[in-house]
């Protein structure tokens, strides 16, 4: 019968279905004794991955074998074809785009490894070990069934007439004392984690920042031409070919990402992306690239449910690189700092300063207008230094600590121009919102800042300082 089958495969890949449901496919392998709390913990997990707008979906063993495993006994035999058939259902489940959570005893370790050769290659695989022991698990007993197996009612029972081996290096451990809670916590984040990949991630946006500031270069003391767009802003030929660069190293290593740059044509279909969103100024502060001060960058933001959540920053006259990732922290490094085995972390971590008064602000070098004259008119008792900087080394100052607020009123930056600076500030300890304060959210439907933006290295701060009204 085999020779006479031909699978037909799905035109629909990982990367479509992703767009759609926000999630990487995973399989998380719930195995230990009965009684140990699989399934308590995977409906806790599936629960509140739910709540959070997660695809999820829990298999539990016993709830399978009275369907798709209805007949199976509880033979060595029996029981392989049982796990076989649960693990090609979970390998089907996440690769249309779910996370699952599979719980069943699933006793030996060469069933286990069965389980993760069939699911591996279409989705990532955890195995997690719920690790009470027979005398825990004995003692909870919640289906009566040790008192039964004890009694000599149950043969082939997991621990007690049947063997169970306990797994060699499991991905994750749960010992019998935590909480299921405390479990489905845990769980719940791995699988948040496991949707973008941020080593990964980081290191192709470096990677992107530091290639596309090299082709730059080549411009820079070269030749280029220049055009302008119709809002009169100059585009170069070093505009284009980092732009080029930047989204073809992108989409290569991420096709489940949609981009958002100043130089590409938005389709709009970024919007209803649930995986992620690259945004991207492949030249920001072109006007000081002309004006040849170096004070330029190539920024590279990646955003998801509308909040950014990491950012690369390169200063190609610099050779220097900026980035954070939510919950990392910001660093900086240089471009030959960045080698093969760079990890989140590497560089010299940024923080804020701590000034709340005799404050360093910055202004633009090529945008300086009367609001921001008029705030620093009105506030020229507290601040002690106004430095003036193109493009959004701005923020990598604040980052830095070398300056502590930068204000613009007005909807001219658009959020290439500020998405890897807000996550770098921020994780710098800065506050970043939109002049008047508000939270300012990600892959908008209008990528201007209409109300302008607000980087603060610290709430207190603002205590005392006068800002004028603004249109």
């Amino acid at each position: 019968m085999g020779d006479n089958l031909t699978p037909y495969l799905s035109r629909a890949g990982a990367a479509s279905r992703m767009r759609i449901t926000g999630s990487r496919p995973a399989v998380f392998w719930m195995t230990g004794l009965s009684g140990s709390g699989k399934s308590t913990v995977a409906a806790l997990t599936e629960q509140k991955l739910l709540e959070a707008g997660h695809a999820a979906l829990m298999i539990d063993g016993d709830t399978v074998r009275t369907g798709l495993c209805r007949g199976l006994g509880f033979s060595p035999e029996d029981r392989h074809e049982n796990l076989r058939r649960i693990a090609e259902l979970a390998k089907i489940a996440a690769s249309s785009g779910m996370t699952v959570i599979v719980c069943t005893i699933s006793p030996t370790e060469a069933d286990r490894k069965m389980a993760r050769e069939i699911i591996s290659p279409a989705a990532a695989f955890f195995e997690v070990w719920m690790a009470a022991d027979v005398k825990t698990c004995a003692a909870r007993d919640p289906k009566g069934l040790y008192k039964k197996a004890y009694a000599g009612e149950i043969r082939d029972f997991t621990g007690v007439s049947a063997p169970y081996e306990p797994p060699r290096s499991p991905d994750i451990t749960f010992p019998a004392s935590h909480p299921a809670e405390r479990c489905a916590d845990i769980l719940v984040r791995a699988a948040l984690e496991t949707d973008w990949d941020l080593e990964r991630l980081l290191r192709v946006m470096l990677d992107a920042g530091r290639e596309a500031s090299e082709r730059i270069m080549e411009y820079y003391d070269g030749v280029y031409s220049v055009e302008y767009k119709e809002d009169k802003s100059p585009l170069t030929s070093a505009d284009v070919t980092s732009n080029d660069c930047i989204c073809a190293m992108l989409r290569n290593a991420f096709p489940e990402y949609d981009i958002l740059s100043e130089e590409a044509e938005d389709t709009g279909q970024r919007l209803s992306n649930r995986a992620g969103v690259f945004i991207v100024d492949p030249l920001d502060g072109t006007k000081e690239f002309l004006s040849h001060n170096g004070e330029f960058c190539v920024s590279i933001g990646f955003a998801q449910d509308r909040k950014v959540r990491a950012g690369v920053i390169a200063v190609p006259a610099r050779e220097m690189l900026y980035y954070a990732a939510e919950g990392i922290g910001a660093y900086r490094l240089s471009f030959g700092e960045l080698t093969e085995d760079f990890s989140p972390g590497v560089g010299d971590e940024l923080h804020v300063s701590d000034r709340t008064d005799g404050l360093v602000v910055t202004v633009s070098r090529s945008h300086l207008d009367a609001d921001t004259e008029a705030f620093l008119a009105l506030n020229r008792d507290r601040i002690a230094e106004v430095v003036t900087t193109g493009s959004c080394l701005k923020g990598c100052m604040i980052a830095e600590g070398r300056a502590d607020l930068h204000w613009r009123t007005g909807a001219f930056m658009k959020e290439w121009d500020t998405a890897a600076m807000q996550i770098i500030t921020e994780e710098a300890g800065a506050r970043f919102t939109d002049a008047d304060g508000a939270p300012l959210p990600a892959n908008r439907e209008d990528p201007r800042n209409l109300n302008g933006f607000l980087i603060v290295n610290r709430p207190g701060t603002l205590e005392g300082l006068r800002f004028p009204e603004h249109q």
